[in-house]
C-alpha cells in the first residue's frame, strides 16, 4: 500500500500562520477600539459603544481571514 504524495506548501503552513494571525487580531482590535471610541464620543451609552466595537472587531477579523484565500488564488494564477 502506498501513501499519497504530500501537497506542496507555499510557505504559509505551520509556524508562518502565527505572526499573520497576530497581525490580523491586532488590526481588528484597533478597528474595534476606534469604532467604540467614536461611538462613545458621539453621545451613545457605553454598552452601545461596546456592542459596536465588538461588531467592528468581528467584521474586520472575518474580512482579514477572508482575504487570505483570495490572495492565495491570485498568486496561483501568475
Amino acid at each position: 500500500m502506498t501513501t499519497p504524495n504530500a501537497p506542496a506548501t507555499d510557505g504559509t503552513s505551520g509556524g508562518a500562520w502565527i505572526p499573520w494571525l497576530l497581525v490580523m487580531f491586532l488590526v481588528s482590535l484597533l478597528v474595534a477600539v476606534c469604532v467604540g471610541f467614536l461611538k462613545f464620543q458621539s453621545g451613545s451609552i457605553a454598552t452601545a459603544a461596546v456592542l459596536s466595537g465588538g461588531a467592528a472587531f468581528a467584521g474586520s477579523a472575518m474580512l482579514c481571514l477572508g482575504v487570505v484565500p483570495v490572495v492565495h488564488q491570485l498568486r496561483r494564477r501568475r
